[in-house]
């Protein structure tokens, strides 16, 4: 069920909102739910009435009539309780985002203005602050939109593909063309996500899920495929292996010294190498034994801080 304002309402039925509100009043029409003190939702269900309202009268029925024709229908749409405000909201938050998220991709976050996202969706900037408090708040729900688009256009088809590496190899892709579109995409994502109670570390951490999960369900797979239990989190594993390709691409943007394809080289290496243990080629479990009671401390201890940052001793 679609919402529509009192200009909507106008604009897919042709009649006046004088006469809409006087069908309201007259009891031809369920009352509109208000969303402010000026401010009113309708539904398709006002859409539909106005249509027959108009064909019983023109069949010469008089408003009496047409409002005992209409009365069951029209009880019937108030007690279903469908909360018009709320899913009008949600679908103003929703092109919100949508619109945030394609000025964020083309402009980059500094770049991108608010009154570029109202002006898209055809809002003020008081209703787009009820829904996201903060500009970094949209910024990171729209991170984790634009990789649920690109997700959505290019995982489907990388099931499909049986070469593992050829799909980690398309992902490689996919990350250039979001780095293409917007450079800090990711760098603010990691600044949210490190951020201790922030507003928008839930959308980043939802970000991040979706880019690891294809990844993830390949090791997952090759677990099970060949019976191997490398001792550490597929999903840690996925994360470092992107953070590798994320690293490797600020070194190569500093100077010339690493070009694009040195980098998917790396990244080629760095997946093969991680495969070949979950495909049981490499065993790394007396390696990873050998040095287990420091793991154990470094996790225990607190990080090691510069002497010279702790100022001096009282």
């Amino acid at each position: 069920m679609q919402s529509l304002t009192i200009s909507e309402l106008e604009r897919a039925t042709g009649v006046p909102r004088s006469t809409i509100y006087f069908y309201v009043r007259a009891g031809l029409l369920p009352e509109a739910q208000k969303a402010a003190a000026s401010r009113a939702i309708y539904s398709d269900v006002h859409v539909e009435l106005l249509g027959e309202i108009r064909g019983l009268r023109h069949d010469g029925l008089t408003l009496d009539a047409i409002k005992t024709r209409l009365l069951p229908r029209i009880e019937a749409d108030e007690a279903n309780g469908v909360d018009l405000v709320a899913r009008q909201a949600e679908l103003t938050r929703r092109a919100i985002l949508e619109a945030a998220t394609r000025q964020f991709a083309i402009k980059g976050y500094k770049r991108t203005r608010i009154g570029d996202i109202v002006e898209e969706v055809g809002v003020t900037s008081p209703v787009l602050y009820e829904h996201f408090s903060t500009k970094r708040q949209l910024f990171a729900e729209a991170i984790a939109l634009f990789v649920e688009w690109t997700a959505r256009s290019m995982e489907p088809q990388l099931r499909l593909e049986p070469d593992r590496t050829l799909r980690e190899l398309a992902r490689v892709a996919a990350f250039f063309g979001v780095q293409a579109l917007s450079p800090d995409f990711l760098a603010l994502a990691r600044s949210e996500a490190m951020h201790e109670g922030g507003e928008a570390r839930e959308a980043v951490r939802g970000f991040m899920e979706q880019i690891a999960g294809g990844p993830t369900e390949d090791l997952v797979e090759e677990r099970r495929e060949h019976g191997t239990s490398p001792p550490v989190s597929d999903e840690l594993v996925s994360y470092g292996v992107f953070g590798a390709l994320e690293n490797m691409t600020v070194r190569a943007s500093l100077d010339g010294m690493y070009s694009r394809r040195d980098v998917v080289r790396a990244q080629l290496f760095i997946y093969l190498a991680v495969h070949a243990v979950y495909r049981g080629e490499l065993d790394l479990s007396e390696q990873m034994e050998r040095y287990a009671e420091v793991v154990d401390r470094i996790a225990r201890s607190e990080p090691p801080v510069p002497p010279e940052v702790r100022g001096p001793r009282e």
